[in-house]
């Protein structure tokens, strides 16, 4: 064979392509549902293969030769697997409920490219309460899949039984409109008067005590402006100036862009933004195997990696 098309091990491939599109070595094991440490063999025989590093070992990001080949190889791998699916004579079917905060603000107005990009893809979205237990809502066939909100307190819990890989861990900040920080009088002096602020809930006061925490910041009590069972709902109520909600960017769309809503920054203190939680992909481990569930999460991590490099 000549020597100028010869092609790596498609496993090599296969793993430098979810570590390229995942960002992370364990978190394409996750994805591929393999030892990470078969992930970082495949990488590096991969390098050693083209000859040329692939990955930062100082960074864990790719190196410009990475990015390159990357963007060279995928879309030959989507080719083979759509070849794949339609020798199969099959038409990719997929399901994903989702909590309703990330699949109208963030999910739904990027849907029209994944259309495009899969149009004989048989896909509906499907928002749903991020309090309903994964199996109580009847998504345990193969061809559906879950996106929801799990807090680091019972990220355990949550996924028990299930395979995922975490989206995103987006950071949480809170946000008011313009009109109510004037009726605050302005930006806070301390993140300790947000303790006599209008603060919006959810459905109870958790993830403020989870925030205060992460802040250093003593709360035994935190004042409710209004309980509103989910994280749109607490948003709508701020837009309206009824009070401050915490947030992810993943949730306010162009609020930040436009001013209809401002970010809290005490004059004294500043907020650590640091994640309670993550986004993550789950489903049946039927499912996991599914085509257009692995057609759908790899676009998905694509356009959230994608973003996090642009941003």
């Amino acid at each position: 064979m000549d020597p100028r098309y010869r092609i790596p091990p498609l496993a090599a491939l296969n793993a430098f392509a979810a570590f390229a599109r995942t960002g992370g070595i364990r978190r394409a094991a996750a994805e591929l549902r393999v030892d990470h440490a078969a992930i970082s063999r495949h990488v590096r025989d991969l390098e050693q293969f083209l000859g040329t590093p692939l990955r930062d070992r100082s960074t864990g990001a790719l190196t410009l030769a990475g990015q390159t080949y990357y963007t060279q190889i995928l879309p030959h791998l989507d080719g083979l697997a759509q070849a794949t699916a339609n020798i199969r004579q099959q038409t990719p079917s997929l399901t994903v409920t989702c909590v309703h905060g990330f699949a109208y603000h963030w999910l739904l107005p990027r849907l029209a490219a994944f259309r495009r990009a899969h149009p004989r893809m048989d896909f509906m979205l499907r928002p749903i309460d991020a309090n309903t237990a994964f199996h109580a809502t009847g998504i345990a066939a193969e061809t559906h899949a879950d996106i929801c909100y799990v807090r680091d307190t019972n990220a355990a819990l949550t996924l028990r039984g299930l395979c995922s890989v975490d989206i995103a861990r987006p950071p949480v900040f809170p946000v008011i409109s313009p009109e109510g920080l004037a009726a605050l009088g302005g930006q806070p002096e301390t993140l300790a008067d947000l303790l006599h602020a209008p603060l919006l809930h959810e459905e109870d006061d958790s993830e403020w005590q989870l925030w205060f925490q992460a802040q250093h910041v003593p709360a035994r009590t935190i004042p409710c402006a209004g309980r509103l069972w989910q994280a749109h709902l607490t948003l709508a109520a701020a837009r309206a100036g009824e009070g401050i909600a915490l947030s992810n960017p993943f949730l306010l769309g162009d609020d930040l862009l436009t001013g209809r809503l401002i970010r809290i920054q005490p004059k004294q203190t500043p907020v650590q933004t640091t994640p309670l939680g993550s986004y993550v992909l789950r489903t049946t481990d039927r499912g996991w195997e599914n085509h257009g569930l692995s057609l759908f999460r790899n676009w998905l991590l694509e356009q959230i990696a994608a973003e996090r490099l642009a941003g």
